[in-house]
């Protein structure tokens, strides 16, 4: 994956904590939100499964991913990978607004 300028990774963890109601420093690296994330996949897929089911529809994360996932591995392993995804599909919608941003209507074109 090319790098990602800080600014978006800041954007994607502000909107996933928000999203999983998660308590976030202001800045945080890539890693530290994978474990933070982890932890609550964790708790949401063991004792909240719609939940977590309603939060990959919210973030538009495909279930034959997730599935793959967790045929493949059940440990903490898949919500470490669960997690990188999540925040992978965030930094996509993120770049995506950002490239079809529409101009100011008093932009010179």
């Amino acid at each position: 994956m090319p790098p990602v300028p800080g600014q978006y990774l800041q954007t994607a963890a502000r909107e996933l904590g928000d999203t999983l109601a998660l308590e976030l420093p202001d800045t945080v690296s890539r890693e530290t939100l994978e474990t933070l994330l982890a932890r609550r996949l964790e708790a949401l897929i063991s004792h909240h499964f719609e939940q977590f089911v309603f939060l990959l529809y919210r973030i538009d994360v495909p279930e034959s991913q997730i599935r793959t996932i967790l045929d493949q591995d059940a440990g903490a392993g898949a919500y470490h990978k669960i997690a990188a995804l999540l925040i992978d599909r965030q930094l996509q919608k993120i770049r995506t607004r950002e490239t079809f941003k529409t101009r100011p209507p008093d932009a010179d074109w």
